[in-house]
């Protein structure tokens, strides 16, 4: 399953992640952060951070009903565990939208830069800006195939990850092989909640 690769994935930075820490000299002096640039070349928030916590319990309240339809889904979240935080998937290959897919708030890996570190992992790498907030479209895979994973930095420690499979086969949408711009629909829905909207 899509989602099972994601996990498989996200769990892979993560592990490297750590393991890098590591691997740090104890002693060693941490650059001071610019003002224009992150250490490993992540845009600088230019946005207010936005507070995800009382949504980490709770991941599936990220969208609400009004915000599903207007993306074309009529079914409801499952909260499901991941590697990186906790995480709501709404399986609706079976009606009209034909998509499968997750939102993770992702609370482990240390932000969008520690993304940036890790950039030689995936063979698409696409940055972008969703709704004023720095993202980036991320994966292993040179054709993904009717799948998207875009990360959108809602704080300096925190991604919410949009990960998407659409309906493959005869039945396939017609947007099959550009699903991308689906995920920043939905990270745009998803900034709109952090904001206060519903």
């Amino acid at each position: 399953m899509i989602a099972d690769r994601f996990r498989l994935l996200a769990a892979a930075g993560c592990a490297a992640l750590v393991l890098s820490g590591c691997a740090a000299v104890p002693g060693a002096p941490t650059p001071a952060p610019s003002s224009s640039a992150n250490k490993h070349g992540a845009p600088v928030l230019a946005q207010p951070e936005l507070d995800t916590a009382q949504f980490v319990p709770e991941p599936c309240r990220l969208l609400a009903a009004t915000q599903l339809a207007q993306l074309g889904i009529t079914v409801s979240g499952q909260p499901e565990d991941s590697p990186l935080g906790k995480a709501c998937r709404w399986i609706a290959t079976d009606t009209a939208a034909k998509v499968d897919f997750s939102l993770d708030i992702n609370t482990q890996i240390g932000g969008l830069d520690q993304l940036y570190g890790r950039k030689n992992v995936f063979r698409v790498w696409q940055p972008l800006e969703i709704s004023g907030y720095p993202a980036v479209i991320a994966d292993e895979a040179d054709k993904p195939f009717g799948q998207c994973r875009t990360n959108v930095a809602v704080s300096n420690t925190v991604l919410i990850a949009a990960g998407l499979q659409l309906k493959a086969g005869q039945d396939k949408p017609t947007d099959f092989d550009d699903p991308c711009p689906r995920g920043v629909k939905i990270l745009e829905q998803v900034i709109h909640t952090l904001k206060g909207g519903r």
